[in-house]
């Protein structure tokens, strides 16, 4: 019996869409505020002033509410990035 084999660019777009539905899951485990830091900053690529406003807390907040967002997403997904 032969097995089927995917060319390598294939095997990776798979593998990356994988990963962007385990991240999806994970963002949205989230605490509510680290949800939306993660979203707006990251996601929505808004810029930390205009991601404050539209939260209604203050930039130093949102800042704070992005760390532990990605620290927990760290933790989540078994930092595979192995970057800090």
């Amino acid at each position: 019996m032969e097995h089927e084999t995917f060319p390598a660019d294939q095997a990776n777009q798979f593998a990356k869409g994988l990963e962007s539905r385990e991240l999806a899951a994970a963002v949205e485990n989230l605490p509510r505020l680290q949800r939306q830091a993660i979203r707006l900053l990251k996601l929505e690529e808004r810029s930390l002033k205009e991601a404050a406003a539209l939260s209604g807390i203050t930039v130093g907040s949102l800042k704070v509410a992005t760390h532990r967002a990605i620290k927990s997403l760290r933790k989540i997904l078994g930092n595979r990035g192995g970057a800090r």
